[in-house]
C-alpha cells in the first residue's frame, strides 16, 4: 500500500513540477504541502489502496487553490495595511480593499467546502469525520512548521547583528 501511495504521489509532484512555472510559490514548498497533506489524509482517515487514488486529485485541486488564494489574501492584507496606514487613503480604496480580502476570506472557505463535497461520496461517515479533523490538524500542524521555518530563518540575521 506504501508503495502504491509513494507512485501515486511521485506522479502528482512530477504534474505539479510542470505546472509550477505558471505560480508565484516556490514549487518546493507547493509540493511538500501537497506531500504533507496527502500523506497525512492517508494516515487520517485510514484511505486503502483503492480510495486513495480517488482522493488525491482532489486533494491536489485543494492544495493549488489554497496556494491561489493565500497569496491573493495576503496581497490583500498588505494593501489593507498600507492603507489604513496612509493618511491620504480614501476611503473608496479602503472599502474595495476591504472587500477584495473578504473575498479571499470567502474564497478559501469555498475551497474547504468544495474539497469536502468531492471526497465525501467516496467516505464512509466515520472518515467524513476524520476528514474534517485532518483539515483542522494539518491547518494547524501546517502554520506551526511555517512558523518554526520563519523562526529559524530569522535567528540567523539576528545573531550577525
Amino acid at each position: 500500500m506504501k508503495k502504491c501511495a509513494i507512485a501515486v504521489l511521485l506522479v502528482v509532484v512530477s504534474s505539479a513540477s510542470g505546472m509550477a512555472w505558471q505560480r508565484p510559490q516556490p514549487p518546493r514548498l507547493e509540493e511538500s504541502v501537497l506531500i504533507f497533506y496527502a500523506t497525512e489524509f492517508q494516515k487520517a482517515v485510514n484511505a486503502n489502496q483503492a480510495l486513495f487514488p480517488k482522493v488525491l486529485p482532489f486533494i491536489k485541486e485543494f492544495i493549488q487553490n489554497r496556494f491561489d488564494i493565500s497569496a491573493r489574501r495576503l496581497d490583500t492584507l498588505e494593501q489593507l495595511r498600507r492603507l489604513s496606514q496612509r493618511a491620504n487613503s480614501s476611503e473608496e480604496e479602503i472599502k474595495r480593499a476591504i472587500r477584495e480580502y473578504d473575498q479571499a476570506e470567502s474564497d478559501m472557505q469555498a475551497n474547504q467546502e468544495r474539497f469536502l463535497s468531492n471526497v465525501e461520496p467516496l467516505l464512509n461517515i466515520r472518515q467524513q469525520a476524520r476528514v474534517r479533523l485532518f483539515l483542522r490538524n494539518a491547518d494547524r500542524q501546517m502554520l506551526q512548521l511555517l512558523n518554526s521555518i520563519r523562526n529559524n530563518a530569522n535567528a540567523p540575521a539576528e545573531k550577525q547583528q
